[in-house]
């Protein structure tokens, strides 16, 4: 993870190609970028011992990510190919299904410019058709140097609280309702042992959220508003007259208004039925605010696949947060890099806009 910056290269590294075979390297890129997929598959899309078929997802994903690069391919025009490729991928619908956006390197090598760090980058590669490769890899130097001269990494603040669990997938599974109850005495202790703050657990803390269960935590709520803490949790709520459609939600409680941020972009096959009638799995939610209001303060939230998404983090960023709320869920991908890579992707955001990220991951 220590070579998160190198994606910002691949771009300049197409440039050079003389011909469209040579533009696939593209696919090399990504395929080097999301291999991760092949060990974590299994447990979260479903594909249960079938390599084949976790191959041909980590392909597919792969795919679909090189094709601008492939199919704009111009010899004449390689840099404004490589230009319209990153737009491509920057908005929907590609940047809803791929990941591994080179430009989220840009917070590794220009932290806190913001938009103008994502423009320096473009007018590079657009100079790269006059510059030579030895000046223009000086005035990469000289930019990032600069930008890192100038850089101040914003504090974190005391008044937020992060949460990590340890919970597994153990709330989904067969006759698990002793595991529920041990994980809400852990929500209830570990949320009233921190007054006068806003306290953010994990995607999926609470696997279905209800009326009911609103009622039953009512007077827990009243205690948390008694003592100033909002708390911030992940769940699910059920879609009314649909099979068994949800919607994945940070739900906000306690001290402050009560509301729910509803997940824009969840993950693409295996939560996000891409060609169903959204009566099924969890449907795409693109008209949904991309930020919230957290105090006085205005916080991008981007929930497991919406970090790794250009489209949902810049369309957040847009919106001039605060700092970054990140809740994910990781548990099916423990012994792999996938935990890692979201990381860095939201470190590279935070980093790029100049503001604070706070991470809450259920393991």
């Amino acid at each position: 993870m220590a070579l998160s910056w190198l994606p910002v290269l691949f771009p300049f590294l197409y440039t050079a190609a003389r011909t469209r075979w040579e533009g696939c390297c593209a696919l090399l890129y990504y395929l080097a970028a999301t291999w991760p997929i092949v060990p974590g598959a299994s447990d979260f899309f479903g594909i249960k011992d079938s390599l084949l078929g976790d191959i041909g997802l980590w392909w597919a994903v792969a795919a679909l990510g090189a094709a601008p690069w492939i199919l704009l391919y111009s010899h004449g025009w390689v840099e404004v190919s490589a230009l319209l490729s990153l737009l491509l991928l920057a908005v929907p619908p590609l940047s809803l299904v791929t990941v591994a956006y080179p430009l989220n390197a840009c917070g590794f090598l220009l932290p806190g410019t913001k938009w103008m760090g994502l423009l320096l980058t473009a007018g590079l590669l657009l100079a790269r058709r006059f510059v030579p490769w030895p000046y223009l890899a000086s005035l990469l130097v000289v930019a990032t140097a600069a930008a890192h001269w100038q850089y101040q990494k914003p504090p974190a603040r005391s008044d937020i609280v992060t949460v990590n669990t340890r919970f597994g997938g153990s709330a989904f599974e067969p006759h698990a309702e002793a595991a529920a109850i041990r994980q809400e005495i852990f929500l209830r202790e570990t949320a009233l042992a921190h007054p006068r703050s806003v306290v953010l657990f994990p995607e999926t803390t609470i696997p279905e959220w209800s009326q009911g269960k609103d009622a039953y935590c009512r007077s827990f709520f009243d205690q948390l508003a008694r003592q100033q803490t909002s708390l911030l949790l992940g769940t699910t709520v059920p879609i009314p007259n649909t099979p068994t459609a949800s919607r994945n939600i940070l739900l906000s409680r306690g001290f402050g208004p009560h509301f729910a941020y509803v997940q824009r972009v969840p993950v693409p096959v295996g939560m996000w039925q891409i060609f169903g009638d959204g009566r099924d799995g969890f449907p795409l939610m693109l008209r949904y605010p991309p930020t919230i209001r957290v105090r006085d303060y205005r916080a991008a939230v981007l929930i497991c696949w919406e970090q790794l998404s250009a489209w949902t983090a810049l369309q957040s960023l847009a919106r001039r947060p605060d700092f970054i709320l990140a809740p994910s869920n990781t548990y099916w991908a423990r012994d792999t890099l996938i935990p890692a890579i979201q990381h860095e992707a939201v470190q590279n955001w935070a980093s790029l806009w100049g503001i604070p990220a706070y991470e809450a991951t259920n393991q």
